[in-house]
């Protein structure tokens, strides 16, 4: 594939994949879905994406957090740390109606992954907020023919 045919066609060399479909939620924790890597050439790095909408319930603070975390079989899963001791996640939303991401390295990762969401609110009535995730794979070891 040339650098030229990447330019013009950025499909070619990432994959983006819905983890946590757009819901209503209220404070607690979402497992995304299961990501297999081996379906993605064993894909090096990903960007995690994370979106909130508006809010509900009227709280007088919310955050919204996403973290990565990887699996062996698809069904042990721990947070992901890349070789570090720090959780690979994205910094907190605390703002209606904004998104963030944060660039993950793989290489150490086991073949599934997941993006998990975590809620919180003060005060509110039953306070609620749109959220959504999203994990964008790239590194393939192998690229797609063009």
């Amino acid at each position: 594939m040339s650098d030229i045919t990447t330019l013009r066609n950025i499909g070619a060399i990432v994959v983006p994949v819905t983890g946590v479909f757009p819901q209503n939620a209220a404070a607690g924790t979402i497992n995304g879905a299961s990501i297999d890597r081996m379906l993605h050439n064993m894909a090096g790095s990903c960007v995690l994406h994370q979106v909130v909408g508006a809010e509900t319930g009227a709280p007088t603070a919310a955050s919204v957090q996403t973290k990565l975390q990887d699996s062996p079989d698809n069904s042990t899963w721990s947070d992901y740390k890349a070789g570090t001791a720090t959780v690979q996640e994205t910094a907190a939303l605390t703002a209606a109606n904004s998104e963030n991401t944060a660039a993950i390295d793989l290489t150490g990762a086991n073949r599934f992954i997941r993006p998990v969401t975590i809620i919180s609110f003060t005060g509110g009535t039953s306070p609620e907020i749109q959220v959504a995730a999203g994990i964008i794979l790239g590194g393939e070891r192998e690229l797609a023919a063009v």
